[in-house]
């Protein structure tokens, strides 16, 4: 297995593990996971030739939580 493919393969496990993450019924597991597709994430997909705009665009579809949890900042 060629170094780069091991790479592609890696993106891929971290960025369907977020996916189903995600879509959980755990607001506070499928929060975070969201918030990162919709960031990182979605850069991360471009690393495999998945648009960007097209994860997003997914994140945006999904139900809405019934709480979300807000991002921890520090001050």
């Amino acid at each position: 297995m060629t170094e780069t493919l091991a790479y592609r393969r890696l993106v891929a496990a971290i960025l369907v593990r977020a996916a189903r993450d995600a879509q959980a019924d755990d607001p506070d597991l499928a929060a975070p996971a969201r918030r990162w597709l919709a960031g990182s994430g979605a850069a991360w997909a471009e690393m495999l030739d998945i648009p960007p705009e097209r994860v997003t665009a997914w994140v945006g579809q999904l139900p809405t939580l019934f709480y979300e949890q807000l991002a921890l900042f520090e001050l």
